[in-house]
């Protein structure tokens, strides 16, 4: 490829080239070196063991700011209240996913998406040609981007198996559903006798001539004491 294609190849918008989970890793090493205080750009460097002056470090850097991982604290950089907030609750809450989506929405390209596909994020093949064709990324940084996005949205825990994007639901209203549900449960168990057996007798009605005898046999009534049953109802007959 000459210079002059260089030259034009466009320049695709700015996302981060590492998805949230992969940030994430980088962050909480910082946090780990200055938990409590400022970091400068040569010393997020050599946390992330990378040249300040690389391309690499760059794109790094890029995509911490990007999810709003780092911030700007003066000419230096810190860890942000949002980083704090992923790091500070289990993964998996209704915290972490709720602040997790937010961080991923954070990048502008991103967040367009994600305003328009609302329930359903498409294949990565068509995120890909969404990008190319209207917001005017190369192949290579569209491909990159696609993959970002969705590996970002599963860390976050809010894409199922089959693309869909989950509401995310306050943990004490899961824990309220679960506990309506435990007692649904237990009146069931109590009304069918805990072992999933209804305690209410089987009604068994027998004709007789222009007439009908109604019997009720429990459920778990023997075939011994069934035919007791038989002969008690013969001899009153008889």
């Amino acid at each position: 490829m000459t210079a002059q294609q260089k030259a034009r190849k466009p320049k695709s918008p700015t996302v981060p080239s590492k998805d949230l989970e992969g940030c994430m890793a980088d962050v909480k090493k910082l946090y780990g070196e200055y938990s409590h205080g400022s970091f400068s750009r040569s010393e997020l460097a050599s946390a992330l063991n990378v040249s300040a002056k690389s391309g690499p470090f760059a794109g790094r850097l890029s995509s911490l700011r990007g999810f709003g991982l780092i911030e700007t604290s003066g000419s230096d950089y810190k860890v942000s209240e949002s980083f704090m907030v992923l790091n500070s609750n289990a993964h998996g809450s209704a915290a972490f996913k709720k602040e997790a989506l937010h961080a991923v929405k954070q990048p502008a390209t991103f967040g367009e998406l994600l305003e328009e596909f609302t329930s359903k994020l498409p294949s990565r093949d068509a995120v890909t040609s969404r990008l190319e064709n209207q917001k005017k990324f190369n192949a290579a940084a569209a491909a990159r981007a696609a993959g970002v996005l969705e590996k970002s949205l599963r860390y976050a825990g809010v894409l199922d198996g089959s693309n869909n994007i989950l509401p995310v639901r306050d943990d004490r209203s899961r824990d309220k559903d679960d506990t309506e549900s435990d007692t649904d449960q237990t009146k069931d168990d109590r009304d069918q006798g805990g072992d999933g057996k209804s305690n209410t007798p089987l009604r068994v009605e027998v004709p007789v001539g222009d007439r009908k005898v109604v019997v009720h046999y429990p459920h778990d009534l023997a075939p011994d004491e069934a035919k007791k049953v038989g002969a008690v109802l013969a001899a009153i007959v008889s």
